[in-house]
């Protein structure tokens, strides 16, 4: 019986021995993130992340083998997932220690945060260790056009010459995540710009934002009188947080129009005819009521049953016309119907000072009258006056002619 007890304390001491001496001699491996590269990485990108492998204990008996275990949102990216870095040598730590590296591929739909990454090493034949439970996390941020600018929108738009003007701009929040302690401020300070705050400032705030929602902030603004007409940039300073205190600044632009939709007055300024079934030159003026030039006027007049075009062409190009100008052109036409007013359609075609083209049909009137109406209202007198007079001329021209010849004949007899 006492043989067996000593056996059995022998067996116990020896037990213990063993057991103290396999874990003084175990190596002690111990895992950590090392860098993320780009850090945060953005969804859709590609991140590079090194892990560093220590071994606190003494010469590993096997090689090792570290295996990447990615889920979503990575994936492995041109890489393998096993990589074996051989024997750990004792006391491998800090500079000793062995880097492993990954490529990995973000997904796009990835969320914006910290996203956990395994890592397992092999340390046995059977064996291996899995790091997780947070240890290793990549964070994700999406970075470009968190906030973005969806519109720009002036009311009224150009915005002319000494007039108010409210000005929205729209912004949605791309990113996944909360953005707080927003700003926006124009620049109006240079001595060139031709925009000035108009009962308000040229700052606005927006104390939070939601991911995915979108706000409207309103600025009034007032143009100078003698703006001249044109596109201007107002730079946009925008400053923002995210919800980890990260802070953000953007510099943009927004281009606004100065200028007024042109005010083009077209009439028959005279005629040289107001009866039927006669040939007329019609002259019709342009006239520029409006504050902005107009380029590149295009005159054209349209067919119609109730007149016969006699010039070589329809269609007659006028060029400029400056603000408080007029330009006119004479059409050679032949009326054809017995009517009370003639219509004659025209189309104009021009640009403003923006560059922004136009298209404005008028149907001109001309007024037809009968002889008794015209002499009654001095207008055959105005139209045939000439004519009236080459006959009566022609006539007495012939009076004397025959008078002065008979008169010649009486005397040679």
């Amino acid at each position: 019986m006492k043989k067996i007890i000593l056996f059995l304390i022998v067996l116990s001491l020896t037990i213990t021995f063993v057991q103290a001496g396999s874990t003084y001699n175990t190596p002690q491996i111990e895992v950590t993130l090392q860098s993320q590269s780009p850090d945060p990485v953005e969804p859709g990108q590609l991140v590079t992340v090194k892990f560093k492998i220590e071994n606190a204990g003494k010469e590993s008996a096997i090689d090792h083998i570290v295996k990447i275990v990615p889920s979503f949102p990575f994936s492995l990216y041109g890489d393998t997932a096993e990589k074996n870095i051989g024997k750990l040598r004792a006391s491998s730590t800090g500079a000793d220690a062995e880097i492993v590296e990954y490529v990995l591929k973000v997904d796009p739909a990835a969320i914006e945060g910290e996203a956990e990454i395994e890592l397992m090493i092999k340390i046995s034949e059977e064996s291996w260790i899995s790091f997780t439970d947070d240890e290793f996390l990549i964070d994700i941020q999406t970075h470009d056009a968190i906030l973005d600018i969806v519109s720009v929108k002036s009311t009224p738009d150009p915005i002319p010459p000494g007039a108010e003007a409210e000005v929205q701009v729209l912004v949605k929040n791309l990113a996944d995540s909360l953005l707080k302690d927003i700003k926006f401020y124009l620049d109006l300070s240079s001595s060139t710009m031709p925009f000035a705050p108009y009962q308000s400032s040229s700052e606005r705030r927006i104390s939070q934002l939601e991911s995915d929602f979108q706000n409207t902030l309103s600025f009034r603004l007032k143009a100078d009188p003698s703006a001249a007409p044109g596109l201007y940039k107002i730079p946009l300073n925008l400053t923002y947080n995210d919800e980890k205190g990260n802070a953000y600044h953007i510099q943009d632009l927004l281009a606004l129009s100065i200028g007024e939709k042109p005010k083009l007055k077209v009439y028959i300024k005279k005629s040289t005819d107001y009866q039927d079934n006669v040939p007329a030159k019609v002259t019709v003026e342009i006239a520029n009521a409006g504050t902005m030039d107009v380029k590149f006027l295009e005159l054209q007049l349209l067919p119609s049953e109730d007149y016969q075009l006699l010039s070589t062409t329809d269609y007659f190009y006028l060029g400029d016309v400056d603000s408080d100008d007029t330009e006119s052109e004479e059409l050679d036409i032949f009326i054809n119907k017995r009517l009370d007013t003639l219509n004659l359609p025209v189309l104009l075609k021009y640009y403003d000072a923006n560059n922004q083209n136009y298209q404005q049909q008028v149907n001109l009137e001309l007024p037809l009258y009968s002889s008794s109406q015209l002499k009654r209202f001095g207008l055959m007198e105005q139209s045939k006056a000439l004519l009236y007079l080459g006959i009566i001329l022609v006539a007495v021209g012939i009076f004397l002619y025959y008078r002065k010849k008979k008169k010649n004949n009486n005397n040679n007899k």
